[in-house]
């Protein structure tokens, strides 16, 4: 990989993510109710505070969760036992206490103060009968990361950064992520980074292309993919990423994860569920990016970790939320 092998040793250091801080509101919805609202499924739609106030009113939110994608990853690590960390701004509120206290019940390191001046972001998540998630999201305060946000002691015990494309839609995210990632490579640390989703890859397909050269590890699902490569066919998309030297590993749902280093190739299959043990697909490939980058952080080949991933989605999707029990 880019200076140095993609797996990496414990003893390199924490797994430290940078991404969006968001708590989810979990509302079960019918297709007709769904509909009604206007809003496209599986889709993930950026609103204010006031639509989602007025989405609230139409809906029953049942629960809610700590969330965010790189969070949930995060989260996820920490309960496969990994050292982990997270660069993100919440508000001094509520839900920004929620937030906060799952990573401290589950020993992740976030030095964050939160802030006055915005709400913590959220995400009203509208799950259909067959499990699929439509969601609208309030980004708050978790889109003012800066660079004077980060922590110099966190970085310094890092040995992976974990990022995603969300951050390229913030100026100031963006430019504390490449801080943090030279700080990181400079000393001697992995990059990683998540797609995040399709339309996150149109509005920023010439940086993350050129992000291509510069990271270690390339997390995405087929649709991502398809937008940052122009395929989802795998042996194009091995083509396509021959000469970039960077381990990608790319989700195709039930058809499981292909994974691509350079003239190496695999395919891992997901497990086989019934459709009555699927409660909830959010936050399955949130999991799978921490099954797949903890074994790699422990030196397993790329199949190894890649089967660490598949264990780790088919698990979340059995129940409401996109992390583990802390149990």
């Amino acid at each position: 990989m880019s200076q140095t092998s993609a797996t990496a040793k414990p003893e390199n250091g924490l797994i430290t993510g940078m991404g969006a801080a968001l708590v989810d509101l979990f509302a079960a919805v019918s297709e007709d109710e769904l509909t009604a609202l206007g809003s496209p499924k599986a889709s993930m739609s950026l609103i204010d505070a006031a639509q989602s106030t007025a989405l609230q009113e139409k809906v029953s939110v049942d629960t809610h969760r700590p969330g965010g994608s790189i969070a949930n990853s995060i989260a996820g690590m920490a309960a496969l036992g990994m050292a982990t960390g997270f660069i993100g701004k919440i508000g001094n509120d509520d839900l920004g206490r929620v937030f906060a206290d799952a990573f401290a019940k589950g020993h992740v390191r976030f030095p964050a103060s939160p802030m006055d001046t915005a709400p913590t972001g959220h995400c009203l998540v509208l799950i259909t009968p067959d499990a699929e998630r439509t969601m609208h999201t309030v980004l708050g305060a978790s889109v003012t990361t800066a660079v004077d946000d980060l922590d110099a002691a966190l970085l310094a015990d890092t040995g992976l950064l974990f990022g995603e494309g969300y951050l390229w839609d913030s100026p100031s995210a963006r430019a504390a992520f490449l801080a943090a990632a030279k700080q990181v490579r400079g000393q001697g640390g992995k990059l990683a980074f998540s797609l995040a989703d399709g339309l996150c890859v149109t509005r920023h397909h010439d940086a993350f292309m050129a992000l291509l050269g510069d990271i270690d590890i390339l997390l995405a699902n087929e649709a991502e993919i398809g937008a940052l490569l122009g395929t989802q066919r795998p042996d194009e998309i091995a083509t396509k990423l021959a000469d970039c030297d960077v381990l990608a590993a790319v989700t195709f749902g039930a058809d499981g994860a292909h994974l691509f280093d350079n003239s190496a190739r695999a395919h891992v299959p997901a497990q086989k569920l019934a459709a009555e043990d699927i409660v909830d697909l959010t936050g399955a490939g949130d999991q799978f990016a921490a099954g797949f980058l903890a074994g790699l952080h422990q030196g397993k080949a790329m199949e190894a970790a890649a089967q660490m991933g598949i264990d780790a989605a088919s698990a979340v999707i059995r129940h409401i939320g996109p992390r583990p029990p802390l149990d």
